[in-house]
């Protein structure tokens, strides 16, 4: 049964990455530098050596793996090209393709602004449900 999952955003400096139980809770969360030189030509072997690395030491197989979440800083297309990724020398480029040839996980682009807004438009929506509870504890959020 697939119950994990491995998220990465990649960011000028770092790649930021996580491994997730499939329901969404954080396990571990670790960096590795973003080696933008050669046109970034490294940084999707490094993601996936990375996780293959922690793989590894937690004994997971492919089958334990429901799929790996890029987040990239660059307009991304439903297929997985990235149009341009300044900060990382990329120009255009079918991440999910060449992820395709490092690993049999499916691999899922998405981009950075695009998840924020997404999670800022759920955390509203949290806010907007508790209005009218305030008789209930403080829950740490505003509103």
């Amino acid at each position: 049964m697939k119950t994990y999952a491995f998220g990465a955003d990649v960011g000028g400096t770092t790649v930021k990455i996580g491994l997730f139980t499939t329901d969404g809770t954080l396990l571990e969360k670790w960096e590795i530098p973003t080696r933008t030189e050669n046109n970034g030509e490294e940084i999707m072997p490094d993601i996936m050596e990375s996780i293959n690395s922690k793989m590894a030491e937690r004994g997971l197989t492919n089958d334990d793996v429901q799929g790996i979440g890029l987040d990239v800083p660059g307009p991304v297309t439903r297929e997985g090209i990235v149009q341009r990724c300044v900060n990382l020398n990329w120009g255009i480029i079918n991440v999910v393709a060449e992820m395709a040839k490092l690993t049999d996980l499916p691999v899922k682009v998405v981009n950075d602004r695009r998840r924020r807004r997404h999670h800022r438009q759920r955390q509203d929506r949290e806010r907007i449900s508790r209005i009218g509870r305030r008789d209930r504890p403080h829950d740490g959020l505003p509103g």
